[in-house]
């Protein structure tokens, strides 16, 4: 077989397959850039939730929403945008989810993120007896 008629395919095969390695690459990136958004947010979820749970009556709600918040500045602002917390809960139990943008690395490529995380309210409750909830209401 003559050499001249496979001369240039090297470079066609290159060319041709460069656009797409590298938009796997940026994928990727993208998919790893979400991960770690994900894990900003459940940090900040686990923050905010930390404080819901151990504040009494007031203003929890605020101070949850305003930690997770702060912690997501402090982490990496850029990683999630658009951070909004809330702050929920019954007499028992609270909870905060943190919800963000990730950052774009691909064009035209939008991730939202969702987390939550939530627990028990830390209170006394007596062993026996009929006593009270954290809310301060009878228990059932």
């Amino acid at each position: 077989m003559d050499k001249r008629t496979d001369r240039g395919a090297s470079t066609l095969e290159l060319a041709l397959l460069t656009p797409v390695l590298l938009l796997v690459i940026l994928l990727v990136v993208q998919f790893a850039m979400v991960y770690h958004a994900r894990h900003v947010a459940l940090a900040a979820a686990q923050s905010g939730a930390r404080v819901a749970r151990e504040s009494g009556t007031g203003s929890w709600k605020e101070q949850a929403e305003a930690k997770a918040r702060e912690y997501v500045q402090q982490i990496g602002p850029e990683l999630l945008s658009g951070v909004t917390p809330q702050a929920d809960g019954d007499q028992n139990q609270r909870w905060v989810t943190v919800t963000g943008t990730a950052v774009r690395v691909v064009p035209f490529l939008t991730f939202h993120v969702s987390q939550r995380s939530g627990g028990p309210i830390e209170c006394y409750r007596p062993d026996v007896g009929a006593g009270a909830t954290c809310g301060g209401g009878p228990q059932p």
